[in-house]
């Protein structure tokens, strides 16, 4: 009698997950399967798929104990928690011989690879934050990693828009805003975020006059900067106090520059130092704190992608503001951008006080005080 064939190791993969769909799979079992066959059990529930071992364990044992939640749940990680992430990340480092050792106080342009943008996920993976959790910049330190992104560049009206935040919590449906095309669902996952447990999040308004003073360019790296600040510092004081319009962000703020704060008050962590991970080719001048650039960060890691939604639904809800003031541009459609419906209207009825006048074709026209066309 011939001996069976010896099963691939895709076919014994399948019969052991069989096995473990149909049994109701416990917290021991989950920590004996590979990475693989946890992220083909996430994908089945409908969770995200990103992150270590120790997460997607944590995450389908959690999904397995709170049977009531659905994709959209949040999920909270203590300090222990990341602290185990940590650890994971680091025995991963270990195995795969991963060089971190561009992980230094300076900036660097040279960072390790980054997993690519994914399509049909939940959210993007915490890469390069795991990778900074796993190798301490600075020893015996608790290292909180910021994300940070701008929204409104390209437009001819309103402000350039610049987001930071800290997400402890990984929130389903947390990917690079522009891919995000309906606005009511950056609106919920929005709200789902600046609600998430431990968020600590900034976000800087800077407006038309003064991108006009110091360029498009400026203006959002001084944006960027402004908003790491206020998360480095934010005062629970001024974010709760009622009627306070200091930490609103408003249209009727439209000739001034300003921080909004938001999320959990500032946690007593002991030691705790800032690194920050910005969206882009460029690092701002005199930050606060240890920084780099991440070419399409906002595509690929999870927190650049959090300040990406923070930024975009404050412009846009910005926008909206704006075009209750300037009904004449249809700024809620196009929110500020070149379109050719926004070109005509401009040339038909001038500049408004939030266009921006040193952008083409604007900065060839002569306009009154009014914004009238000369």
């Amino acid at each position: 009698m011939g001996q069976r064939p010896a099963a691939s190791v895709q076919q014994r993969r399948s019969a052991r997950l069989q096995k473990w769909h149909l049994s109701g799979v416990e917290d021991s079992q989950y920590r004996s399967m590979n990475v693989v066959e946890l992220r083909g059990l996430l994908r089945e529930r409908g969770l995200a798929v990103s992150g270590v071992k120790s997460l997607l364990v944590k995450r389908l044992n959690d999904y397995v104990t709170n049977d009531n939640l659905g994709p959209n749940r949040t999920i909270e990680f203590s300090q222990q928690d990341y602290s185990n992430i940590a650890q994971e990340a680091k025995r991963a480092r270990a195995e795969s011989q991963l060089d971190l050792s561009e992980n230094t106080l300076q900036p660097s342009s040279k960072t390790p690879p980054l997993a690519p943008s994914v399509d049909n996920v939940h959210c993007l993976p915490r890469t390069r934050e795991l990778q900074l959790l796993a190798a301490p910049i600075v020893p015996d330190t608790n290292l909180a990693v910021i994300g940070v992104d701008e929204a409104g560049r390209g437009p001819l009206a309103g402000p350039v828009v610049a987001a930071a935040a800290i997400v402890p919590a990984t929130i389903a449906g947390i990917i690079d805003s522009k891919k995000i095309t309906k606005e009511d669902e950056r609106e919920r996952i929005y709200e789902e975020l600046i609600r998430s447990p431990g968020i600590r999040y900034a976000v800087a308004v800077i407006s038309a006059k003064r991108i006009d003073e110091v360029n498009i360019l400026q203006a959002t790296l001084e944006g960027m900067r402004m908003a790491v600040a206020g998360v480095m510092n934010i005062d629970r004081e001024i974010q709760v106090e009622k009627g306070n319009d200091s930490n609103v962000a408003s249209a009727e703020r439209n000739d001034s520059s300003y921080v909004i704060t938001g999320g959990s008050p500032k946690r007593e962590v002991p030691n705790e130092i800032y690194y920050a991970l910005i969206d882009g080719n460029k690092v701002p001048k005199e930050m606060p704190c240890q920084c780099e650039s991440l070419v399409k960060g906002d595509g690929r890691e999870y927190s650049i992608g959090a300040a990406s939604i923070l930024a975009k639904v404050t412009r846009d809800r910005l926008m909206h503001e704006y075009d209750k003031m300037y009904p004449k541009y249809n700024l809620s459609q196009h929110k500020g951008y070149p379109t050719a419906a926004h070109m005509s209207a401009v040339g038909k009825f001038g500049a408004s006080p939030i266009h921006r006048r040193t952008f083409a074709p604007l900065k060839h026209m002569k306009f009154d005080e009014h914004g009238n066309i000369m």
